[in-house]
């Protein structure tokens, strides 16, 4: 945090949100990990469920998350090195943390796939079941985002639809593909 940004946090005080989201991603870079994270997600799903099984889906998902986490968390470690930072295990456990949310946001639409399978689901159902999770879930990053900022309700569920669109898209190309 530089110290600008120090002195906005100071000005304007974060506004606690009623939603279960607040507690979970602290910060604008935690939230934007998030919707990287159930979008990426989605978006494999998607993709591994055109010629896969339930379990080659999960692998690609679970697989697919991981590489972009740790690419993603190498290149903010190697930037740390380029402006002259000392690369030590407590930068890059702190590096490490910082996009964990990636990850974390996309366990509730495996775990729906997964369950919505079990209990007789075909494989496209349970799909579309998960990307239904997953398009909810942004709509409540949305949400919960815009209250954070002082944004009145009525514009914050703009906020949470504009959110939500991007699983609707999803929803659309697998609708599309299948």
């Amino acid at each position: 945090m530089t110290g600008a940004d120090a002195g906005e946090s100071k000005a304007r005080p974060r506004r606690r949100s009623a939603g279960f989201l607040s507690s979970r991603w602290a910060d604008e870079r935690e939230l934007t990990d998030a919707i990287h994270g159930l979008v990426v997600g989605s978006g494999v799903m998607v993709a591994a469920s055109l010629h896969g099984t339930l379990g080659q889906v999960v692998v690609a998902v679970v697989a697919t998350l991981l590489v972009y986490w740790v690419a993603e968390r190498y290149a903010e470690v190697l930037a740390e090195g380029v402006h002259g930072r000392a690369l030590n295990r407590r930068r890059i456990g702190q590096a490490l943390r910082r996009g964990w949310p990636m990850l974390q946001s996309s366990y509730a639409p495996v775990v729906v796939l997964l369950v919505t399978s079990a209990l007789g689901a075909e494989l496209p159902g349970a799909v579309l079941s998960a990307l239904g999770l997953s398009t909810a879930l942004l709509a409540g990053i949305g949400y919960d985002a815009a209250r954070r900022s002082g944004t009145p309700v009525g514009a914050s569920l703009l906020w949470a639809g504009g959110t939500a669109l991007l699983g609707v898209a999803v929803i659309v190309l697998k609708l599309a593909l299948h």
